[in-house]
């Protein structure tokens, strides 16, 4: 008990449970028994799962992706590992959302330990919440993965995977996604390969494999859902209020523009992020024509200020 989370109550739901979640009675061919935090509402979900170790960039893309969804009044699914799903549980914190951690064990266990405390906030928060698919005392071990992946991926109507590796939870929540039909979203993959050098490819061999869609911003997703633009992709000079303390420093020491910039390469600029992004979403983002965008990229990648990537991705430089 000495790890147990210490909110209370819990409170143990099956299908019979008179507010057993929908999603999961009509999702799963078996709805499963869980215990969890408090009721599991009818909402609209995406589940962000990924590398325990990622860059600092993946890291950044989905503690922001995970902050836009929730400002939206999307919940954050997640298994509270380290690395992507912290970060996606973290984003959502930070805007005030839900986020929901379906946990690889029992309610009087916690996994990974470090997580404590993350678990305890979330559930303190009055919209997170904690759900266990096991009996109490039950440990992580890889099958209890497995099932864990499953119940996050019916609670959800969209799958984001950023930065898995081939043999990995995240890839067994992608044939999860596969399996119930949910659409998959991978983001890392081949213009990305400065993310991917570690990871041998494995966004790639997603693509092929699960007829995943490749993820390049929050915009793209957001349109998928039916959302209007996420805060993060908002023109210039209506930036969304706050944002993920997460964001590395080389955002702040970003230079400041002057008389020699010109009012596109301005615009263009506040525009592009430290995640790689396509030339088409930047000018979308910016309100800039598609050539007007192309030039303030190229001026500003001869500044040294923006890097540009294969296939038409740019980005900003980071700073050491």
């Amino acid at each position: 008990m000495a790890d147990a989370i210490l909110v209370q109550p819990f409170e143990r739901y099956d299908a019979a449970h008179p507010d057993y979640p929908v999603q999961l009675n009509r999702n799963m061919l078996v709805p499963p028994s869980f215990t969890a935090t408090g009721a599991i509402p009818n909402v609209r979900a995406v589940a962000i799962v990924g590398a325990r170790d990622p860059v600092h960039e993946a890291a950044v893309f989905a503690r922001q992706l995970a902050f836009d969804l929730a400002t939206a009044g999307i919940t954050v699914v997640s298994g509270g590992a380290k690395g992507i799903d912290a970060a996606a549980h973290r984003g959502a914190l930070e805007a005030r959302g839900a986020t929901w951690v379906v946990c690889p064990t029992g309610k009087d266990r916690v996994a990974p330990r470090e997580h404590r405390d993350l678990f305890q906030e979330i559930a303190s928060s009055g919209k997170g919440r904690l759900i266990w698919p096991f009996a109490d005392e039950v440990d992580a071990k890889p099958e209890t993965y497995r099932t864990r992946n499953g119940l996050l991926v019916a609670l959800s109507e969209a799958v984001v995977v950023i930065q898995a590796r081939l043999a990995s939870g995240s890839r067994n929540a992608c044939s999860w996604a596969a399996t119930l039909e949910k659409p998959l979203w991978v983001v890392g993959a081949l213009p990305w390969g400065h993310w991917e050098d570690a990871f041998n490819g494995s966004a790639d061999v997603l693509l092929k494999d699960r007829k995943a869609n490749a993820l390049g911003s929050a915009a793209q997703l957001f349109e998928a859902l039916g959302l209007p633009a996420p805060p993060s992709a908002r023109k210039a000079g209506k930036r969304a209020r706050g944002g993920p303390s997460s964001l590395p420093l080389s955002m702040a020491k970003a230079p400041v523009p002057d008389s020699t910039w010109s009012d596109d390469e301005i615009v263009m600029f506040s525009s592009i992020s430290p995640y790689p992004q396509h030339s088409e979403n930047l000018a979308e983002t910016a309100g800039l024509s598609m050539g007007s965008a192309s030039t303030a990229l190229l001026t500003l990648t001869l500044k040294d200020v923006v890097v540009e990537g294969p296939n038409g991705f740019f980005r900003r430089r980071t700073v050491a």
